[in-house]
């Protein structure tokens, strides 16, 4: 069983209106989430594994938006800010799920072992009633009395989710595999729900138009299929590991970098690459060195041709390798992580960057010591964030300055831990 809360307050910031700042405010979002897992196991027959069991959680999630006040947050370059109102940023809601299953491996012989698996995943969909974001500023401001609400409702749906795989020993050291496996991803419903179009105010009232509403768009989940295939090998000195995957779904999910709100469109979405790792240990020597790298591609259909996916919701490629010594009881090592460029159709470009960390330990009588510098050579870069946020922020939320975060510069760390 577990149970988390977080809350995440973001820092102000302006929003422009025909090139001038006619707001001033800052968000919070609220989350928690609890749930339990039962497994069972068993083995039928020799060389036959059952796992069977239940999984359910349950999340609720609320957005405010707080103003201040103008004037003085632009005086003070938004040092000193004073709350005038708070409105909701997006509809509240909750997502229930409830998904038993069952997994089994069977050896068949000394050479092969299969498995596979199934998973009944039932989720339902609670929305609360929601006011226009734009709407609520409008009457906060007294330019408007009320407005009508987006009617929020529930929702459920289910799926079946199948995983099969194969694993060939074809040494003692060495396993070739092929899997096979289904997940659903869920659009946030806050960012899916709760957008309307409203008319002139009539006697001070908004009337709603039209709007993406619980009852007319039901909110469906994202079946995505991944299949992967694979090969490791393990020795007394050499250790190593390389696979391909390809992952695909039938529908996309689009931001509006507007208003910030979501949309799933019926594009097909894919996601391949190639993985590996590998840790040489030098014989008769407390040295080591290794490395791994993820290099992979996503693309998206439109109008039947596969172009690069949104660099703000894609993943760069990257790599690193790293060198160690770990005489007794100390352990050092120092590593590099190369993240690479990312491009997408629209031409926009995440920029990469390289950064060098050491990590070490020290095993005292009683627990161990472990310190760190976190970019040994003070590499001035910008992180991947730092070059999304401007694209989805700005200029409707202020210059692209506003929200290119950099990297930390050399960072010392120190940390002691007793295990008992």
């Amino acid at each position: 069983m577990y149970y988390r809360d977080e809350s995440l307050t973001f820092y102000p910031f302006p929003t422009l209106t025909k090139g001038q700042v006619s707001s001033f405010s800052s968000s919070q979002q609220d989350t928690d989430q609890y749930g339990a897992k039962l497994t069972l196991n068993s083995q039928p027959l020799a060389g036959w594994d059952l796992t069977w069991g239940l999984d359910a959680d349950h999340e609720t999630f609320n957005a405010n938006q707080m103003f201040f006040d103008l004037p003085q947050s632009m005086a003070s370059g938004g040092l000193h800010n004073e709350s005038i109102y708070t409105t909701g940023r997006y509809p509240g809601y909750s997502i229930s799920n409830v998904a038993p299953f069952l997994q089994s491996s069977y050896d068949l012989n000394d050479i092969f072992t299969v498995s596979g698996g199934v998973r009944y995943q039932w989720t339902e969909n609670r929305v609360d009633d929601f006011v226009g974001y734009a709407q609520q500023q409008d009457i906060a401001n007294g330019k408007a009395r009320s407005a009508d609400a987006i009617k929020g409702g529930k929702t459920d749906y289910d799926n079946f989710l199948f995983n099969a795989g194969i694993v060939a020993h074809l040494t003692e050291r060495q396993q070739t595999w092929f899997n096979f496996s289904q997940g659903v991803e869920l659009p946030d419903p806050g960012k899916y729900y709760g957008i309307g179009k409203y008319g002139a105010a009539v006697n001070g009232h908004l009337p709603l138009i039209s709007s993406v509403n619980v009852d007319d768009s039901p909110l469906q989940g994202i079946k995505v299929n991944s299949y992967e295939l694979g090969w490791r090998y393990t020795g007394d000195n050499l250790r190593t590991q390389l696979a391909a995957y390809y992952s695909t779904s039938d529908k996309t999910i689009v931001v509006n970098r507007t208003d910030m709100t979501i949309d799933v469109q019926s594009d097909k979405r894919r996601i391949y690459g190639v993985e590996g790792a590998v840790d040489y240990f030098i014989p008769d020597s407390d040295w080591s060195v290794g490395g791994n790298f993820n290099v992979l591609k996503s693309q998206v259909q439109t109008d039947g041709r596969w172009q690069k996916w949104d660099v703000t919701l894609a993943s760069p490629s990257k790599a690193t390798a790293w060198v160690g010594w770990a005489p007794d009881p100390w352990s050092l090592r120092v590593q590099s992580q190369q993240v690479f460029d990312l491009s997408d159709a629209a031409g926009n470009k995440l920029e990469g960057y390289n950064t060098v960390d050491f990590i070490g330990s020290y095993a005292l009588p009683v627990g161990k010591l472990t310190f760190s510098i976190e970019n040994l050579l003070n590499e001035d870069y910008v992180t991947i964030w730092g070059q999304r946020a401007p694209l989805l922020y700005s200029p409707t939320y202020g210059s692209s300055s506003l929200y290119e975060y950099k990297g930390r510069g050399r960072t010392f760390g120190l940390n002691y831990a007793l295990t008992f």
